[in-house]
C-alpha cells in the first residue's frame, strides 16, 4: 500500500467486501473506483460494476490466465495482470482445503515494488487519457461551475 501512496493523485482505499458492507455500499465502491487491483478470485467479478473508463489489475492470475480476462473484456474494461512471473514470490504453503495438497489459488504471494509502482502507473496513464474518464471530468467541473454561480 505505501506504493500506491507515493504516486501522485492516487488515493488508495483498502476494502474487504465481506458481510459487513451491504451489496448496495459495494456496489458504491466499486462503481467510484478507477483501479480495482485483488487477487484472483470471485471477489473480481465487482469488474461488472466498474465505470467505463476503470482498470481491473489482477494481481496474480494463479495459471488461470483466461477467466477475468474474459469477464473484463466482455464487460469492456481494461485488463492487467502480472506479465514477469521472475516478480512474484510464493509466501509459505498454499495448501487446497480439501485435497491437502499445494495449489497456487491458495498461495500467499510477495510482489515487487518496483513493478507493481510501474503497472500501477501504466493503469493511471490509461484512466486519465480515456475518452469517457475525460468526458465525466468535463462534466463534473462544469457542474461545479454552475454551483459556484
Amino acid at each position: 500500500m505505501d506504493v500506491l501512496k507515493s504516486i501522485p493523485g492516487v488515493v488508495e482505499r483498502q476494502i474487504d467486501y465481506n458481510r459487513s458492507i451491504t451489496f448496495l455500499q459495494q456496489l458504491e465502491i466499486t462503481h467510484n473506483s478507477d483501479i480495482f487491483i485483488g487477487m484472483h478470485g470471485s471477489g473480481l467479478t465487482h469488474l461488472l460494476f466498474l465505470p467505463d473508463w476503470a482498470v481491473i489489475f489482477e494481481l496474480y492470475n494463479c495459471g488461470d490466465t483466461n477467466c477475468y480476462w474474459d469477464l473484463a473484456r466482455l464487460r469492456g474494461v481494461k485488463y492487467f495482470t502480472w506479465t514477469k512471473s521472475d516478480k512474484v514470490f510464493p509466501v509459505g504453503d498454499g495448501i487446497h482445503p480439501q485435497t491437502g495438497k499445494l495449489h497456487q489459488k491458495f498461495q500467499n504471494y510477495r510482489f515487487d515494488r518496483d513493478e507493481f509502482r510501474r503497472l500501477v502507473l501504466m493503469q493511471v496513464e490509461y484512466v486519465l487519457s480515456h475518452p469517457a474518464y475525460v468526458i465525466e471530468l468535463r462534466k463534473q467541473k462544469r457542474k461545479q461551475y454552475n454551483e459556484e454561480l
